[in-house]
């Protein structure tokens, strides 16, 4: 019961269902215009779903494990393919005069694999955990400090990918460390230095 309870928490939660609807919060949050939100929702969307085709791909052919890409050894290619559809994806939101809101994000999500893979070369840090928080903080920083009560579900989905045996709990702390300090840097960044 646990553990079908555990893997129903790290399926909700997953980082393509929180960055499936970023984009929506982040734009209504930006401008208030609840038809654009959801304009740019659905793009990027679509750009997921490639992602998520290409991972599908990549467990067919034995590049991948299992589709959390679990392996360590693997990670490197996942992070590689989720950089250069962020380019893409930056070079479309270039051309159609996306949102600026879109743009601080995606710098966020790349300066995000980039600190994943770095740290993938000493340990695997959990994602799915990472994500979590950096939505958390997001939210928090964006909506004021009611919605600091995300945060309660950090904590849920660490013990989820430590009871599906998909994380240690060390990798899911430094999961949810990246992603509170990558926020965190991306909003900084943004705020008071651009």
């Amino acid at each position: 019961m646990n553990r079908l309870f555990a893997k129903s928490v790290s399926a909700i939660l997953n980082p393509f269902v929180l960055l499936a609807v970023f984009p929506y919060i982040l734009i209504l949050k930006a401008n208030g215009n609840s038809s654009e939100a959801f304009y740019w929702t659905v793009f990027s969307f679509i750009f997921l779903l490639v992602f998520s085709l290409l991972v599908l791909i990549g467990v067919e052919k034995g590049y991948f494990s299992d589709l959390d890409v679990s392996k360590r050894k693997e990670r490197p290619l996942l992070y590689a393919l989720a950089i250069a559809l962020s380019v893409i994806y930056a070079l479309f939101l270039y051309f159609l005069k996306a949102p600026e809101a879109l743009f601080i994000a995606l710098f966020g999500l790349i300066f995000g694999l980039i600190c994943m893979e770095y740290v993938n070369r000493i340990t695997k840090a959990s994602v799915h955990v990472a994500t979590i928080s950096a939505f958390a903080t997001a939210l928090t920083l964006g909506y004021g400090p009611a919605f600091g009560l995300s945060f309660i579900l950090v904590p849920l989905l660490a013990w989820a990918r430590i009871k599906t045996h998909n994380h240690t709990k060390k990798q899911t702390l430094i999961g949810a460390g990246m992603g509170v300090f990558i926020t965190l840097a991306v909003y900084v960044i943004f705020k008071y230095i651009v």
